[in-house]
């Protein structure tokens, strides 16, 4: 099975924050809307469809069944995960993009290989010990 999260629901999801941070007034986002926009199309699901809520969704459907889906707020877990609020897996995934981008600009071959070994190595297993460490770090940042 194909995943959809990266290509149709992670893009609506982030429209759906942007949403609710860009508009205090008394509309409330309709789920089609957002997905027609961000071409994900009206019949197909994603984030604001029955799967979708409650993880990051508060939603109520309207007369117009799945496809309009009234949203009443997102959750701390819909603002993780498009990296609005830090995360531990979100940083981690962010420092492995960085690597990979800045090994693509070195000139220098055992630079550029050293790059390309770190990026691999956080993204397997030393992925898990880097989410670990980081958690323990925020954690301990905010005083809990």
């Amino acid at each position: 099975m194909e995943s959809t999260w990266e290509t149709r629901d992670l893009p609506v999801l982030d429209a759906i924050v942007r949403s609710f941070d860009e508009h205090d007034g008394p509309e409330i986002p309709d789920v089609g809307d957002l997905r027609e926009a961000h071409r994900a199309g009206p019949r197909r699901r994603g984030p604001g469809g029955a799967g979708a809520k409650p993880t990051f969704i508060k939603a109520a459907a309207t007369m117009g069944g799945l496809t309009n889906v009234a949203i009443m707020g997102v959750t701390d877990v819909a603002r993780q995960a498009v990296g609005q609020w830090p995360s531990p897996e979100v940083w981690v995934d962010r420092l492995v993009l960085a690597l990979r981008e800045a090994a693509g600009r070195e000139p220098d071959p055992a630079r550029r290989g050293d790059l390309h070994a770190m990026a691999e190595g956080l993204g397997g297993f030393a992925r898990d010990v880097a989410v670990g460490v980081l958690s323990g770090g925020i954690t301990q940042s905010m005083g809990s």
